[in-house]
């Protein structure tokens, strides 16, 4: 059955208690045309309940996340400094699943707003740890960013890694981390002509396009801000280790101005 996964690390083990009535309540009020939750069990470890056809997940471990797989999220965090400092303190965490017949996305969505519950009702909650991305999001981001998607649309912030560099003739190159797992090709590119900012908003808006309206960047399409700009977008091996086809962006007349927001 199709699976997604989050964990949240804790700085206290025996002071992370958690309830399913806070967290359905918090559930509730912030996202009130969600499904009531059903066959709640709570047991020493674990506890479960059913939000319409996802099943849910959340069991505690009484040891922190690996090093070894939060250093590297850590080290490139821009959305949290802090992150290596908080994270490498922390005693126990928080496997969250939600699994059943629905779209990647709707899995995303539904994990996104359990853990921003957790965050709301557990006060030992100090970090989530987004293993698709590889990305590590301090508690009041990742919930500020949860409770907005109700009102305006995704957030692809802390569903979405866009790691972005110079290379040595002072060309950018780029590359997306957590579309797969919302049933998307990443993005790459090698050769970008725009800085680093700009480039990573480019990426963010790419993201956001595909997320929004589906498949619809085919393998050869021109991407651009208007009919001037046209960046070929090409199906390809990852260059960044990624499994599977990428999409390549491949430069050609591009400005360095806003990133585009059609497809040509």
């Amino acid at each position: 059955m199709p699976i997604s996964i989050a964990m949240v690390a804790l700085n206290s083990e025996s002071n992370s208690t958690l309830s399913a009535r806070d967290i359905q309540r918090d559930l509730k009020f912030n996202w009130p045309l969600l499904p009531r939750a059903e066959h709640t069990e709570e047991k020493d470890v674990t506890l479960s309940f059913r939000l319409g056809t996802a099943d849910v997940i959340i069991a505690r471990m009484p040891a922190p996340v690996p090093w070894s797989d939060l250093e590297g999220p850590c080290s490139t965090s821009w959305l949290w400094p802090d992150a290596a400092t908080v994270l490498r303190q922390h005693a126990a965490h928080l496997i969250v699943t939600v699994s059943g017949e629905l779209s990647p996305l709707k899995r995303a969505r539904i994990l996104t707003q359990i853990i921003a519950s957790i965050i709301g009702t557990c006060k030992s909650a100090v970090g989530v740890y987004w293993g698709d991305a590889t990305l590590v999001i301090s508690p009041p981001v990742f919930r500020e960013f949860a409770v907005q998607m109700a009102h305006d649309g995704l957030p692809v912030y802390i569903w979405v890694d866009f790691r972005v560099g110079r290379n040595q003739d002072g060309s950018c190159s780029g590359f997306t981390t957590g579309l797969k797992a919302l049933g998307h090709m990443e993005f790459e590119t090698l050769n970008s002509p725009e800085q680093p900012g700009e480039l990573r908003e480019r990426l963010f808006g790419l993201a956001c396009y595909v997320l929004q309206n589906g498949p619809v960047i085919k393998d050869r399409d021109t991407v651009g801000e208007d009919a001037n700009e046209r960046i070929r977008v090409v199906f390809a091996e990852s260059s960044f280790g990624h499994r599977g086809k990428v999409m390549r962006l491949e430069y050609g007349n591009a400005s360095s101005r806003k990133p585009w927001w059609k497809v040509w």
